[in-house]
């Protein structure tokens, strides 16, 4: 074979290895490609959702001033729930402190249960003093209660507390000595006066902590007290166990015996 037929055959052969390659190279390719639309579909479907906000409707300021409990809602939807609610503080300024609170609403398991507010707590670099405290969610700042202006019973071993739930301002039940119960609550005022309307008759009043309340009630069924600290209300509920009674004096003398710090 002459030299020039030698040239013709290696570049032929040349050029199918290279036709080879590059179909070989077009398969590895085209293989990789959807290889990598589908893990880019599965990140897309794994993505943490999105955790929208939710609003928060009484707050309770504890005693160091730091404290803060908050008590998340549902909303007015019926037969719901929320889902690992988180309170994170948003903003802490001169003049007011932002809480928002996040989580899921779902369709509850029990209806009979559902709605019920979630307590979450945050606490402040610094004391809350003077500042408003505001809800992320919400342009008016909600009933910001204090626990300086209710007895202290958790340091009373007399009383326990026992699960209390409200849908609005704070509540929170103690069994006390003797069967006795105490409720504690508060709530925004709204314009509402002891013994008007149709309320009860006062019966007298006393003194609570460094705030003058009024007592109503009767020795056959409860006596309560009620004061006013600027536009919030609060109350103590003092009932004996089923079957007995107490007179006006010993309630008194009960209330008289609190912790108030």
């Amino acid at each position: 074979m002459n030299r020039t037929g030698r040239r013709r055959r290696i570049g032929a052969t040349a050029a199918g290895v290279t036709l080879a390659l590059a179909l070989v190279g077009g398969i590895v390719l085209s293989r990789r490609v959807p290889d990598q639309a589908a893990t880019q579909g599965v990140a897309a479907t794994t993505a943490a959702p999105v955790v929208p906000a939710m609003g928060w409707n009484a707050a309770m300021v504890g005693r160091d001033d730091r404290t803060i409990t908050v008590w998340a809602t549902p909303g007015d939807t019926a037969c719901k729930e929320l889902v690992q609610p988180q309170a994170t503080l948003t903003e802490q300024t001169d003049t007011q402190v932002v809480v928002a609170v996040s989580g899921r609403v779902v369709d509850a398991t029990d209806c009979a249960t559902s709605g019920l507010r979630v307590p979450l707590v945050v606490s402040l670099q610094k004391p809350l003093g003077g500042r408003v405290l505001r809800d992320a969610t919400s342009a008016l700042p909600p009933p910001t209660f204090s626990d300086r202006d209710l007895p202290d019973l958790t340091s009373d071993k007399r009383w326990s507390p026992h699960p209390s739930h409200c849908d609005e301002g704070f509540c929170q039940g103690y069994n006390g000595p003797n069967g006795s119960t105490l409720f504690a609550s508060a709530s925004a005022s709204a314009g509402r006066t002891v013994g008007g309307g149709n309320g009860p008759s006062p019966v007298g009043t006393m003194l609570v902590g460094s705030h003058r309340g009024t007592i109503t009630g009767s020795p056959g069924s409860f006596w309560s007290v009620q004061w006013e600290v600027g536009d919030l209300t609060y109350s103590l509920r003092l009932t004996p166990s089923e079957g007995e009674k107490f007179s006006l004096a010993q309630f008194r003398t009960e209330l008289a015996s609190l912790r108030w710090s």
